[in-house]
């Protein structure tokens, strides 16, 4: 198998898990995607990759979107906000309960304030709750990205959320529903 068939074959396996992971760290489709595209130019001059296993070329290609990613915010020096184009297909749904303006408003609120938190807990923590929730990946996939033991990875998950727990009632003075 060539390189660029290689890495054509990693891109139909890992770009919307990887797209997914930028676009909770950009906050933004369109940049998420050029920096998606970044990954795989890189993935393109790397002639190691076809020496690695499956887990080590997900590991690999994750690395360098979380470099990608500092790189981008070092370049753009700015932190990304909730836009009104962000708001638009909400505010053209029809109007429920949950699609008014304040129930939107009070979500993003919410959504901000969990980001300020997960991005103020160590950086192992926010990389296994990304992976978790953002790519969907298991204890055991986990695990093995980040050169760890599935038990390692369960106790790093459970005093992440129990940090981010504590911090959400510290800061909101009410308890993170489950």
């Amino acid at each position: 198998m060539t390189d660029h068939e290689l890495v054509a074959q990693l891109y139909r396996r890992y770009a919307q898990t990887l797209l997914k992971y930028l676009i909770s760290s950009l906050r933004e489709r369109q940049d998420a995607e050029d920096v998606l595209v970044e990954v795989f130019l890189a993935a393109l001059e790397y002639r190691g990759l076809a020496r690695l296993n499956e887990y080590q070329q997900f590991a690999w290609l994750l690395s360098v979107a979380r470099h990608k990613v500092a790189d981008w915010y070092r370049a753009t020096k700015r932190l990304s906000q909730a836009s009104l184009d962000q708001m638009t297909p909400f505010l053209q749904e029809p109007v429920s309960k949950e699609n008014q303006p304040e129930t939107i408003v009070l979500k993003r609120e919410e959504y901000a304030l969990l980001q300020r938190l997960i991005m103020r807990l160590p950086k192992t923590q926010q990389d296994v709750l990304q992976l978790r929730f953002i790519c969907g990946l298991r204890h055991a996939e986990i695990a093995s990205l980040l050169n760890k033991t599935e038990g390692a990875v369960q106790v790093i998950f459970s005093r992440a959320i129990r940090a981010l727990r504590a911090r959400y009632q510290q800061e909101t003075g009410r308890r993170m529903v489950k």
